[in-house]
């Protein structure tokens, strides 16, 4: 690591566990579009800004190379080799680099209409950095505009986040969330009638009554995942496959106004099938059946 101007700089190369796409990794899922992510569609390049503590956070700027991802990482300090550690897990979750589609893959080459999937390496679905924070996002997609979500992502991060040297700041962490009052997400984050439940969620994350472990543990299958989903404040069935899929758990279709109205489009029909035309059509799929139906409503991001 040098130091140029008043930035520690440093550069990292991340080696994705399979095949590995980092333009169509972005595109698989809207995380790119929110706060405090940037996407360069021109340059091919991810830019973001991640915390290292409550107070502190670096830039990073991200793009593809031939076995995962290079890194470019700005400081306002050098860092220490757990702080690198940290940062480099970070992306790696961030970007889905450790996650293996090879089943899904040969799942998908199967059907003509997904023999694209696998052609193109598509079904890495971008994420965020802590499972706390995906789950806060997921609040915030809960019945409200892609509009609306990308606005309470903006002000959660304008309003708590860690700064980094260029002046853009993180997402903030789970003690920091839960410091704030309710009427803080009420009025200030405006989530609405989310607001209790954001607060609950950031509560239980920073007391150690949820942390990770509850949720990522491997030997946890979908059913018992699902189960401790349902029980977290605001969380039905949409946002529980939802956050399931990011678990690494591709059942459920995770069915809202959007995926339905994306369906219909599709289909060239005015109103959208039932649920019971979603779960008939993507039984054949299995285990991958949620995924397989992302890919199809999502095919028109990767240009299909």
């Amino acid at each position: 690591m040098t130091r140029q101007g008043t930035c520690a700089k440093t550069s990292w190369r991340l080696r994705a566990r399979g095949p590995y796409d980092l333009r169509v990794a972005v595109h698989g899922h809207g995380w790119y579009d929110l706060a405090p992510h940037a996407w360069d569609e021109a340059a091919g390049s991810l830019t973001t800004t991640l915390a290292i503590d409550a107070q502190r956070a670096v830039d990073v700027a991200i793009t593809g190379v031939e076995d995962g991802v290079a890194a470019r990482v700005e400081s306002a300090q050098r860092l220490t080799r757990d702080e690198g550690a940290h940062l480099r897990g970070a992306l790696r979750r961030i970007l889905r680099l450790d996650v293996d589609l090879t089943a899904f893959w040969t799942e998908c080459a199967r059907h003509e209409r997904l023999a694209w999937v696998p052609k193109k390496r598509a079904g890495h679905l971008m994420q965020s950095a802590t499972l706390f924070e995906d789950l806060l996002r997921i609040l915030f997609t809960t019945n409200c505009s892609w509009a609306a979500t990308r606005l309470m992502c903006a002000r959660t991060i304008d309003a708590l986040g860690p700064c980094a040297p260029s002046g853009r700041r993180a997402f903030p962490s789970a003690a920091t969330c839960a410091a704030q009052p309710e009427s803080f997400w009420r009025d200030v984050v405006r989530t609405g009638y989310r607001a209790k439940s954001c607060r609950l969620l950031a509560e239980a994350f920073a007391s150690g009554v949820l942390d990770a472990a509850t949720f990522e543990d491997p030997a946890l299958g979908a059913d018992e995942l699902r189960k401790r989903l349902l029980a977290l404040p605001g969380f039905g069935p949409y946002a529980v496959g939802h956050a399931l899929r990011g678990l690494g758990h591709f059942e459920d279709l995770a069915l809202d106004s959007w995926c339905r109205a994306r369906m219909a489009t599709l289909l060239g029909r005015k109103r959208p099938p039932s649920d019971r035309w979603f779960a008939t059509e993507y039984a054949r799929f299995s285990i991958f059946r949620g995924l397989a139906l992302w890919m199809d409503l999502t095919a028109e991001w990767h240009g299909r």
